[in-house]
C-alpha cells in the first residue's frame, strides 16, 4: 500500500480574520506534494523524497573555522600532509589518517597531538605500497594498501597482515568480527572498443583473520572507456563518468551507483531490504554543459598535442546524464549524505551535500567550506582535508551544527 504522509502534524485553529485581502484556500488541504511516499513491493521497503523540508535554506551547518587543524597543531614531519586520504575518529575522540606520501597511518588526540603511526613505504610486514583505507574496528585499526589488510592493536603495534585481490580497494567493519571490501579494476583490454563500459565488482565479506566468509552481492562498478586505434588500447574516465560507492553503519550496508539519486540498503546477507530515492531528481545534462567538460580535459594538453591521450580525450562521447552524487557516506544517526557531483568543468561551485534523513525524508542540502574534502562525517564534526592557496593539505575537524 502506498502511504503519503508529513513527518510533522499540521496544527489548524480557528480565528476571525476579515476575509478581505486573504488568498482562497480549501480549509485542511495542503497544495504542497507529501514529503514522503513509502510502499512495500516484494519484502522491500521503497521510500520515495517528494520535496526537500528545508526548502530553500539549510538547517545544518559546517563551520570554517576547524576545532582541530593537525598541520597546525605541532611541527614536525608527522604533522606534514601529502594525499592524504582517509580519516577516521576513534571512539575516544582520537584521531587517525592515512597519508599516502609516507605510506604511514598516524593517530593524534582529540586536540591534535601527535600520539604515534605505523606503517611506512615497503613491502614488509606493517608496510605498504599504496596506502588506500583505514577504518576502525572495535580496538583494532585496519589499513589497506594494494590487496593486504595491516591489523594493528590500540598500541599501535602490528598485531598481523593479510592478502586479498590486488584489485581491492576500499574496506568497511561491519561489527562481529567482518570485515566488506569492495574492488576496481579497470580492464580496458575487456571492454568493448570505443564504447563506455561499466563492469560489476564484488562485495565480499571476510574476518580479520583473512578468512573469506561468502560473496554477497556486488556494485555496478565504475564507468570507464576503451580507445582503441591502430592496435592501441588507452583508458579513461568518460565524461560525467559514474562510480559506484558503499558505506556502512552497524552491520547495515548502503549502496549507490550515482545513475540516480537512489541509494539501496542491504542486510548482512546482501538481501536488499529498503530503498531510499529522489524520484525526478533533474540530471540532464545541456550541449553547453558536455561541451564545457570536454574543454576542461583538453585543457591538460599543451596545444598542438598529438598524444593518444589527447585523442582519447576528443573522443569521449558525449554523455547524457551526471552522476547523481560524487560520494556516499551515513553518519552515526543514520541520515544518508550524498555529496553533490561537480566535473572537471564545475569546480567553482561551491560543494554541497544533499542529506535523506534515518526514515528517507529529503532535508536539504549542507555546503562545506571551499577546498575542502569531506572524509567521515559524525554527530557533531565533519572530517576531512581542506587544501590553503599554496595546495598544502590541512587535516581538519570541523564543527557540524544541527538546528
Amino acid at each position: 500500500m502506498t502511504k503519503p504522509f508529513h513527518r510533522k502534524p499540521i496544527l489548524c485553529c480557528l480565528v476571525a480574520l476579515p476575509l478581505c485581502g486573504l488568498p482562497s484556500f480549501t480549509a485542511g488541504q495542503d497544495s504542497r506534494p507529501p514529503l514522503v511516499v513509502e510502499r512495500d513491493s516484494a519484502g522491500i521497503q521503497i521510500v520515495e523524497a517528494m520535496r526537500p523540508l528545508w526548502g530553500d535554506s539549510s538547517l545544518w551547518s559546517v563551520g570554517t573555522e576547524p576545532a582541530v587543524d593537525l598541520s597546525l597543531s605541532g611541527t614536525g614531519p608527522p604533522h606534514e600532509f601529502f594525499r592524504a586520504r582517509s580519516m577516521k575518529q576513534r571512539p575516544d575522540g582520537s584521531l587517525m589518517i592515512a597519508d599516502g606520501s609516507s605510506q604511514e597511518v598516524r593517530v593524534f588526540s582529540a586536540t591534535g597531538e601527535f600520539l604515534g603511526s605505523f606503517g611506512g613505504r615497503g613491502q614488509g610486514p606493517g608496510e605498504f605500497r599504496n596506502l588506500q583505507a583505514i577504518e576502525i574496528a572495535g580496538d583494532s585499526l585496519l589499513a589497506l594498501g594494494r590487496g593486504r589488510i595491516t591489523v594493528a592493536a590500540p598500541d599501535l603495534a602490528v598485531v598481523r597482515t593479510f592478502n586479498l585481490a590486488p584489485s581491492t580497494n576500499n574496506l568497511h567493519y561491519l561489527g562481529g568480527g567482518a570485515i566488506l571490501t569492495e574492488s576496481y579494476s579497470p580492464r580496458p583490454q575487456g571492454n568493448a572498443p570505443n564504447e563506455v563500459n561499466r563492469h560489476a565488482e564484488p562485495l565480499i565479506l571476510f574476518n580479520l583473520d583473512g578468512e573469506r566468509i561468502d560473496s554477497i552481492g556486488e556494485t555496478r562498478g565504475i564507468e570507464s572507456y576503451a580507445y582503441v586505434r591502430d592496435g592501441m588500447v588507452a583508458g579513461a574516465p568518460p565524461l560525467f563518468g559514474k562510480t559506484s560507492h558503499i558505506a556502512v553503519l552497524g552491520q547495515r550496508i548502503f549502496r549507490g551507483s550515482a545513475d540516480a539519486m537512489q541509494v539501496e540498503e542491504l542486510d548482512m546477507s546482501g538481501s536488499l531490504v529498503r530503498i531510499l530515492r529522489i524520484p525526478g531528481y533533474p540530471l540532464d545534462l545541456s550541449d553547453a554543459q558536455v561541451a564545457a567538460e570536454r574543454d576542461a580535459r583538453l585543457g591538460a594538453f599543451r596545444p598542438g598535442s598529438t598524444s593518444v591521450f589527447r585523442r582519447l580525450a576528443e573522443d569521449l562521447p558525449d554523455a547524457a546524464t551526471r552522476p547523481a552524487y560524487a560520494e556516499l557516506l551515513v553518519d552515526p544517526s543514520g541520515a544518508v549524505w550524498l555529496e553533490l557531483f561537480r566535473g572537471a568543468s564545475e569546480q567553482d561551485r561551491l560543494r554541497a551535500w544533499l542529506v535523506l534523513d534515518p526514515e528517507g525524508t529529503w532535508l536539504g542540502t549542507v555546503e562545506v567550506p571551499r577546498r575542502f574534502t569531506v572524509m567521515d562525517i559524525t554527530m557533531d564534526t565533519v572530517l576531512g582535508v581542506w587544501e590553503d592557496e599554496l595546495d598544502v593539505e590541512h587535516p581538519q575537524v570541523l564543527p557540524l551544527t544541527r538546528n
